[in-house]
């Protein structure tokens, strides 16, 4: 009987172990190997069975199908104002600008990455600026005693200015023009920046409004224009406007400019007071040109081409002329009322200097020579022999200053910078002057500090002179003490070799005027000579002469 009872549990337990596999097979059948194969399945139902097939989908899917509409409705309108917009933008606005003014973008893209540069620039040139913070404030009524303004904020020389007057405990403030590119606005030596209208005849009395609103905000007392970048015409026009807000203004009155930079009317002054000139013809009519070149006037020598008259003081016309008048291609007019002078460049060495009046007697100049081929500036310095000093050409050219302004009057004393061009003829030692600007040359980066005081000191005696009421043994005084100022005390910076640029730019306590010129300015000018090239039509005109900056 055990036995048997043993034999049916065994039985038992093999049935379920069977009926256990069986269900377990059965349920790994029913697992798709496809994924598709769940999708196929219940398409098959779905076909043996339309009506519940049907009735599923409606049920599954009625609200997606719902919001999915619903949200076509709502975002019709917005989505086809949207596509109206780009429409409009693509075609009125991007594709017509793109073709016609690239320049439009590049500048767009230059003033959106000023935006985002400036305030990094201002708190670098504050955290360079902490030491001279410090000094104005434990020592502040003497060191914002006296205010200089400078123009032509964009030039090398009016940087150095800055730099220079900064050094002589002063506070600077800059403008420039609009357009241009603000090298100074960098610099840890300039407190203010400005952008005034560029002048024109047309907007004389905005640029000289604008000038008189800085004076008014700044009350700077001395006024020094460079005339770089503008003519120095409007700033003579400007200067009696400054003088009655209480700012001196070194620079001459406006006869006395338009004598100086009409070619014409200094060679008038000189040929008066028996100084040489180059030959030159003044041309008032087409056949005189004509007739030029038929005499042979032009043919063996390089003459200059120049605008005379008001147009020569605001547009500074200057083109060198070819020895073939069929090369030679001109759309000026030449009349009575547009009148130009023709000069002949002598063979020799030229010279360019940069000169500080006061009272009519040179109070500091410094020379520079010229090269033929490059057009670099090489600053002259005194020779010297076995400890002696040899009669140099910067000494010849302090001498022919001095004579000038000994010999030549003006109707009033001249104060301010001048730009002398020289010529040292071939074989002599006689300098004939072709030429003179009002205004700061780039020979002025061979001073250092001492110039700026000189000339603060200078320009204090002018104030007081102009503004006030002063006693006959007081304006004495006051030339005693500025005829004490010799161009021989005042130290220079001068180098040995060509002016560079980058050793003006660059100054430890003031690196960041060097950075932006070098990063900024000069790709800036490459894009923009760039850009005028491609869009240059054909050369009319016979190339203008390459002068020094002045």
């Amino acid at each position: 009987m055990a036995i048997d009872i043993l034999k049916k549990q065994e039985q038992a337990r093999q049935i379920r172990y069977s009926r256990s596999k069986f269900r377990r097979i059965n349920s790994l059948d029913q697992i798709p190997e496809d994924p598709g194969q769940e999708q196929l399945a219940h398409s098959t139902n779905t076909n043996t069975n339309p009506a519940l097939g049907h009735q599923s989908q409606l049920v599954r899917r009625s609200p997606r199908t719902i919001s999915a509409s619903m949200r076509q409705v709502l975002l019709f309108w917005p989505q086809l104002l949207i596509n109206l917009t780009f429409t409009i933008i693509r075609y009125i606005l991007y594709i017509p600008l793109s073709i016609a003014a690239p320049s439009f973008w590049l500048s767009a893209l230059l003033w959106i990455f000023w935006k985002f540069v400036r305030i990094p620039v201002a708190f670098i040139k504050w955290m360079l600026n902490v030491d001279s913070l410090m000094d104005v404030s434990t020592d502040g009524p003497q060191r914002n005693r006296r205010t200089v303004l400078i123009s032509c904020g964009s030039t090398i020389q009016t940087l150095h200015l800055a730099r220079n007057f900064y050094s002589s405990g002063s506070r600077v403030v800059v403008f420039e023009f609009e357009g241009l590119f603000g090298l100074a606005r960098f610099s840890t030596a300039v407190d203010k920046f400005y952008i005034v209208p560029r002048p024109s005849p047309n907007n004389v009395d905005s640029y000289i409004t604008a000038l008189c609103q800085i004076v008014s905000k700044e009350k700077p007392s001395v006024y020094i224009p460079v005339c770089a970048t503008s003519p120095a015409y409007y700033d003579a026009l400007a200067k009696q406007h400054l003088e009655l807000l209480g700012c001196a203004s070194f620079i001459p009155g406006m006869n006395e400019t338009n004598v100086l930079d009409d070619c014409l009317e200094f060679f008038k002054k000189c040929t008066a007071h028996n100084i040489v000139v180059p030959p030159h013809s003044v041309l008032t009519s087409p056949n005189d040109l004509q007739q030029l070149y038929e005499n042979n006037f032009i043919s063996n020598f390089r003459n200059i081409l120049m605008a005379v008259g008001f147009q020569g003081l605001v547009e500074r016309f200057k083109y060198l002329l070819p020895n073939n008048r069929v090369e030679f291609k001109f759309n000026h007019e030449i009349s009575e009322n547009e009148k130009w002078i023709v000069i002949r460049d002598l063979p020799g060495e030229h010279y360019i200097t940069c000169t500080t009046v006061k009272d009519s007697r040179v109070v500091s100049n410094v020379t520079c020579k010229v090269e033929h081929e490059t057009k670099n500036l090489i600053p002259v310095t005194p020779l010297h022999a076995h400890g002696t000093p040899v009669v140099s050409d910067e000494a010849q050219i302090d001498f022919w200053l001095k004579t000038f302004f000994a010999k030549v009057r003006f109707q009033r004393s001249i104060n301010g910078h001048m730009s002398f061009r020289l010529i040292k003829c071939q074989g002599t030692t006689q300098f004939i002057p072709l030429g003179v600007r009002v205004g700061v040359s780039l020979p002025y980066i061979c001073y250092n500090r001492s110039h700026a005081q000189v000339l603060c000191r200078t320009m204090k005696c002018i104030h007081r002179r102009q503004l006030s009421f002063t006693s006959p043994d007081e304006e004495s005084a006051l030339g005693a003490l500025t005829a004490n100022f010799r161009w021989s005390s005042i130290e220079r910076s001068t180098p040995t070799t060509v002016l560079d640029k980058r050793e003006a730019l660059f100054a430890y306590w003031d690196p960041l005027p060097y950075c932006a010129y070098y990063h900024f300015q000069l790709p800036l000018k490459s894009v923009k000579t760039f850009l005028q090239r491609r869009h240059r039509s054909t050369k009319t005109l016979s190339p203008r002469i390459t002068m020094p900056v002045h």
